[in-house]
């Protein structure tokens, strides 16, 4: 099952919520992808980050730890991010089922100007970003002490419920996009043909197509190519896996192949990538 979202009543409490507080917020999906957000362009200090393909990779795997911690813990979260920024993130339930997350994002305390400032340049000394022009996205930030920051997490909270208590989300069985996206991920390991895809899913490759588009932007083969080095990543993160036992564990047979993709899609090969953020397990 998935969950579906409306989208219309969500972004007017996404409006209000930034109204309120002056913190951009975000609705996040039950697989950690971002669908919908107020004020819907990105900050400038985070545009340059992700401008970066390090960038980029590393927002999206703080987001997907986010939510699986947050998920884990069923409960509210305030953490720090992976360019020196503060964020909080709560679960969406319907039914007890967590079908998304609520976040608060680019957040700035403000508490000691210097000392936040230096570790910022110092988690995002490798991007490549030119200090004058960080500097200048970093002061555009919103700056929020704790207790604000406190409030306004335990607001995000309530909204949470709001959105179950007033269907703004609900739970729905077997749509394409939830089968598509189930069968990808569950046989991501798998050599997964455009003819197997669309066997599974009964349907033509231009449906198939279709369907993709509609749910990911992009082709199938895209998304899956996609998935599959994001998964590589966390692997190379959180585990001792081989470069070998991980393209197994993400479908991809040729050793090459899978360095030069994921060095396409990351800017750095996966030793590198593994050297920088590894955390051991």
């Amino acid at each position: 099952m998935r969950a579906y979202f409306n989208k219309e009543d969500l972004l007017v409490l996404l409006r209000d919520f930034y109204e309120l507080t002056g913190l951009r917020t975000v609705v996040f999906d039950e697989w950690g992808i971002d669908i919908l957000s107020y004020p819907q362009e990105l900050p400038a200090y985070c545009q340059l980050i992700r401008n970066t393909p390090e960038g980029e990779m590393d927002c999206l795997l703080c987001d997907q730890r986010a939510c699986q911690q947050a998920q884990q813990e069923k409960q509210a979260l305030i953490y720090p991010c992976h360019a020196g920024l503060i964020e909080a993130i709560t679960p969406i339930k319907v039914d007890n089922v967590t079908v998304g997350y609520l976040l608060l994002s680019h957040i700035v305390q403000g508490s000691d100007e210097n000392a936040e400032w230096q570790q910022v340049q110092h988690l995002c000394a490798g991007y490549g970003i030119q200090p004058d022009a960080l500097y200048s996205a970093y002061c555009e930030l919103p700056r929020t002490p704790y207790p604000r920051l406190r409030a306004a997490c335990d607001l995000l909270s309530l909204s949470a419920q709001a959105i179950c208590q007033m269907h703004m989300a609900r739970l729905v069985h077997g749509t394409p996009a939830e089968k598509l996206n189930r069968f990808l991920t569950e046989h991501l390991h798998e050599d997964l043909s455009s003819e197997r895809i669309c066997s599974a899913m009964g349907l033509g490759r231009t449906a198939l197509y279709r369907l993709a588009k509609q749910t990911y932007g992009c082709g199938v083969k895209e998304y899956l190519r996609t998935l599959r080095i994001r998964r590589a990543a966390e692997l190379l993160v959180t585990t001792d896996l081989t470069n070998s036992e991980i393209c197994l564990q993400v479908g991809i047979s040729d050793y090459n192949y899978f360095f030069r993709v994921f060095r396409a899609q990351t800017g750095v090969t996966p030793q590198a990538y593994r050297h920088r953020f590894h955390v051991g397990t």
